[in-house]
């Protein structure tokens, strides 16, 4: 089997034999077809590279020196990126099935009722009717990784803001002036804050002068006397904030601070 401009396979549909596969996170089942839609044979196997040979095998049935197979991928990208990566460096020619297609053929038979086996057989009449339309499989690993990291940074981000907001709630009690601390609550200085002065009664007895000291190295020289004056000053007219059971919200506060920091670092290890 030949492939010509854009990827259009150049061999005789009846020396073709369709193999659709039905992709799923743990298994996966292929269905091969003839060019006239009958079915060959089936198979399930597990989704990992050891047991994707099962695969081969069974479609080697079939294949003789006249016939060739295209295998069919529904999104070759997701759960069959692993299949469609191993069978690509077998040299097999492998398409891939937008799952538009797939549905629209399963929902044209009536009185359908799903199942992997025919779920994975819509996919090779798929392949029948559109074989060179379909575009080729390419799953590249530099763009898969790339999607993998803005995966990873989008969650990393949705973790942030709702820690970032539970913060939020423990500082408006223990601290009603904090936003005029620090401008972003989850920076590095600031989460040494909240770490270290969880309520007020932890700042007691802390001059100016020390509280810029401590703060210095982590803000980079960034907080100066002036700033630790203000801070305390603002502590200072805020009242008394402190009430029963304040160190389990404490405890709370400094969890939150934690998981921030955590957060923050990682972060910066998918950004670089």
């Amino acid at each position: 089997m030949e492939t010509g401009q854009k990827g259009r396979i150049q061999t005789r549909k009846e020396n073709i034999i369709y193999v659709g596969i039905d992709l799923h996170k743990e298994t996966h089942t292929a269905v091969m077809l003839d060019c006239w839609n009958q079915k060959l044979g089936e198979i399930t196997f597990e989704n990992k590279p050891s047991e994707f040979h099962k695969l081969t095998r069974k479609v080697s049935r079939f294949v003789t020196e006249e016939k060739t197979a295209v295998y069919g991928l529904e999104n070759a990208y997701g759960y069959g990126r692993a299949l469609a990566v191993w069978l690509l460096e077998k040299s097999h020619a492998v398409k891939d099935v937008n799952t538009a297609l797939s549905y629209a053929q399963r929902k044209s038979v009536p009185m359908y009722q799903k199942s992997d086996s025919y779920d994975a057989e819509a996919v090779a009449l798929v392949l029948i009717n559109m074989l060179d339309k379909l575009p080729d499989a390419v799953p590249d690993d530099a763009y898969w990784t790339l999607s993998q990291l803005v995966n990873r940074r989008n969650n990393i981000c949705s973790h942030q803001q709702r820690l970032k907001n539970q913060l939020h709630e423990q500082l408006c009690v223990a601290y009603p002036s904090y936003k005029q601390f620090f401008g972003d609550i989850s920076r590095r200085t600031a989460l040494y804050f909240w770490l270290r002065y969880p309520s007020p009664e932890h700042l007691k007895g802390k001059t100016a002068e020390e509280l810029a000291a401590e703060l210095r190295p982590v803000s980079h020289n960034n907080c100066s006397i002036k700033r630790a004056e203000k801070i305390l000053e603002l502590v200072h007219t805020d009242g008394q904030t402190v009430r029963d059971h304040q160190e389990s919200r404490d405890a709370i506060t400094r969890s939150i601070a934690g998981d921030l920091e955590h957060y923050r670092e990682q972060l910066e290890i998918v950004e670089t």
